[in-house]
């Protein structure tokens, strides 16, 4: 199985640091730091799941790359929007799991 190197696009980390920032307002720094280190580990598992996940047939997910692949994380309340590039994992957009229809 081969092994990639995960990424963030500057739209991807925009959402992680717009995620934290509600989540800090709406319950604590503490939490949101919690809920967004949960979520990173989730992420790093694409450094090994990046190649088994099949590509997007959705439209939504495509916008962001034609050769997009989604996997939902925290408890399917977010979907990661990536692509590969080769050695590469790229994440694309980070969106809540309802704005994204499979």
């Amino acid at each position: 199985m081969k092994k990639y190197i995960v990424e963030y696009d500057t739209e991807a980390e925009s959402d992680i640091g717009n995620l934290n920032k509600w989540l800090a307002e709406k319950s604590s720094y503490e939490f949101a730091k919690r809920f967004i280190n949960r979520i990173f580990d989730e992420i790093e598992n694409l450094s090994y799941l990046a190649g088994v996940l099949p590509p997007s047939r959705n439209m939504m997910p495509l916008r962001y790359h034609p050769e997009a692949k989604t996997m939902p994380v925290g408890k399917c309340r977010l979907t990661v929007i990536f692509h590969i590039e080769g050695d590469y994992v790229i994440v694309d957009k980070i969106l809540p799991s309802a704005m994204v229809t499979y």
